[in-house]
Protein backbone atom coordinates (compact mmCIF):
# COMPACT_ATOMS: atom_id res chain seq x y z
CA UNK A 1 0.00 0.00 0.00
CA UNK A 2 1.24 3.66 -0.96
CA UNK A 3 1.67 5.59 2.27
CA UNK A 4 -0.38 9.03 1.72
CA UNK A 5 3.07 10.73 2.46
CA UNK A 6 5.11 9.00 -0.55
CA UNK A 7 1.38 10.40 -2.50
CA UNK A 8 1.96 14.09 -1.79
CA UNK A 9 5.74 13.78 -2.02
CA UNK A 10 4.68 12.50 -5.86
CA UNK A 11 2.20 14.88 -6.19
CA UNK A 12 4.55 18.12 -5.10
CA UNK A 13 6.81 16.36 -7.68
CA UNK A 14 4.63 16.79 -10.70
CA UNK A 15 3.52 20.25 -10.05
CA UNK A 16 7.40 20.93 -9.96
CA UNK A 17 7.98 19.08 -13.01
CA UNK A 18 4.92 20.62 -14.83
CA UNK A 19 6.33 23.98 -13.15
CA UNK A 20 9.56 23.81 -15.18
CA UNK A 21 8.18 23.01 -18.26
CA UNK A 22 6.16 26.14 -18.38
CA UNK A 23 8.51 28.47 -17.05
CA UNK A 24 9.89 27.20 -20.02
CA UNK A 25 7.32 28.04 -22.73
CA UNK A 26 6.26 24.15 -22.73
CA UNK A 27 2.48 25.20 -21.47
CA UNK A 28 0.87 24.63 -24.88
CA UNK A 29 1.75 21.44 -24.70
CA UNK A 30 -0.56 21.14 -21.64
CA UNK A 31 -3.35 22.72 -24.12
CA UNK A 32 -2.78 20.54 -27.05
CA UNK A 33 -2.74 17.41 -24.57
CA UNK A 34 -5.88 18.51 -23.28
CA UNK A 35 -4.61 18.44 -19.46
CA UNK A 36 -5.94 21.02 -17.53
CA UNK A 37 -3.64 23.11 -14.92
CA UNK A 38 -5.94 22.55 -11.28
CA UNK A 39 -2.93 22.36 -9.31
CA UNK A 40 -1.01 25.21 -11.04
CA UNK A 41 -3.71 27.70 -10.27
CA UNK A 42 -2.75 29.32 -14.07
CA UNK A 43 -5.39 30.77 -16.62
CA UNK A 44 -6.17 28.30 -19.28
CA UNK A 45 -4.84 29.34 -22.87
CA UNK A 46 -7.28 29.21 -25.58
CA UNK A 47 -4.97 27.98 -28.48
CA UNK A 48 -4.46 24.52 -28.61
CA UNK A 49 -1.84 24.55 -31.44
CA UNK A 50 1.57 24.35 -30.90
CA UNK A 51 3.57 27.03 -31.74
CA UNK A 52 6.67 27.22 -33.98
CA UNK A 53 9.40 29.39 -31.59
CA UNK A 54 12.98 30.02 -31.75
CA UNK A 55 14.29 28.99 -28.87
CA UNK A 56 12.52 25.93 -28.07
CA UNK A 57 15.31 23.13 -28.37
CA UNK A 58 17.19 25.07 -25.71
CA UNK A 59 14.48 25.40 -23.71
CA UNK A 60 13.74 21.92 -23.46
CA UNK A 61 17.61 21.38 -22.78
CA UNK A 62 17.68 23.57 -20.04
CA UNK A 63 14.20 22.22 -18.41
CA UNK A 64 15.49 18.75 -18.42
CA UNK A 65 18.97 19.76 -16.82
CA UNK A 66 16.72 22.16 -14.42
CA UNK A 67 14.80 18.38 -13.62
CA UNK A 68 17.77 16.72 -12.80
CA UNK A 69 19.55 13.16 -13.86
CA UNK A 70 16.96 11.08 -14.89
CA UNK A 71 15.45 14.62 -17.12
CA UNK A 72 18.40 14.78 -18.60
CA UNK A 73 19.15 11.01 -19.57
CA UNK A 74 15.78 10.94 -21.21
CA UNK A 75 17.08 13.79 -22.82
CA UNK A 76 20.54 12.12 -23.62
CA UNK A 77 18.27 8.65 -25.35
CA UNK A 78 16.11 11.52 -27.47
CA UNK A 79 19.32 12.98 -28.57
CA UNK A 80 20.12 9.95 -30.66
CA UNK A 81 16.45 9.57 -31.93
CA UNK A 82 16.62 11.26 -35.21
CA UNK A 83 13.41 9.52 -36.39
CA UNK A 84 11.56 11.33 -33.71
CA UNK A 85 12.81 14.54 -33.19
CA UNK A 86 14.19 17.28 -35.64
CA UNK A 87 17.59 18.22 -36.58
CA UNK A 88 17.65 21.13 -33.99
CA UNK A 89 16.36 19.59 -31.49
CA UNK A 90 18.93 16.47 -31.91
CA UNK A 91 21.96 19.40 -31.70
CA UNK A 92 20.99 20.75 -28.68
CA UNK A 93 20.10 17.66 -26.20
CA UNK A 94 23.30 16.53 -27.90
CA UNK A 95 24.51 18.71 -25.36
CA UNK A 96 23.62 16.79 -22.80
CA UNK A 97 26.03 13.84 -23.78
CA UNK A 98 28.67 16.03 -21.83
CA UNK A 99 28.40 19.09 -21.08
CA UNK A 100 26.28 18.82 -18.13
CA UNK A 101 27.41 19.94 -14.63
CA UNK A 102 27.38 16.85 -12.24
CA UNK A 103 25.10 16.49 -9.33
CA UNK A 104 26.50 17.51 -5.51
CA UNK A 105 27.22 13.72 -4.36
CA UNK A 106 25.80 15.79 -0.83
CA UNK A 107 22.43 16.03 -2.63
CA UNK A 108 22.44 12.09 -4.17
CA UNK A 109 23.76 10.88 -1.13
CA UNK A 110 20.64 12.19 1.03
CA UNK A 111 18.00 11.34 -1.97
CA UNK A 112 19.41 7.71 -1.77
CA UNK A 113 19.42 7.76 2.10
CA UNK A 114 15.77 9.51 2.59
CA UNK A 115 14.41 6.77 -0.55
CA UNK A 116 16.00 4.08 1.04
CA UNK A 117 15.36 4.58 4.76
CA UNK A 118 19.10 4.09 5.67
CA UNK A 119 22.35 5.39 5.59
CA UNK A 120 24.24 4.46 2.29
CA UNK A 121 26.77 2.52 3.32
CA UNK A 122 24.24 0.32 5.26
CA UNK A 123 22.89 -1.02 2.18
CA UNK A 124 25.94 -0.66 -0.37
CA UNK A 125 29.22 -2.47 0.86
CA UNK A 126 30.56 0.09 -1.83
CA UNK A 127 30.21 2.93 -3.77
CA UNK A 128 32.27 5.33 -5.80
CA UNK A 129 30.47 8.99 -6.19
Amino acid sequence: MVSPLRTIRHLRRYRQVLGVFLKHGFGFALDYLGIRRPLLSLPRRRRTEMPIREGMALHLRLALEELGPTFVKLGQILSTRPDLLPPAYIAELSKLQDAVPPTAWDAVRALLEQELGREVVQVFAELDP
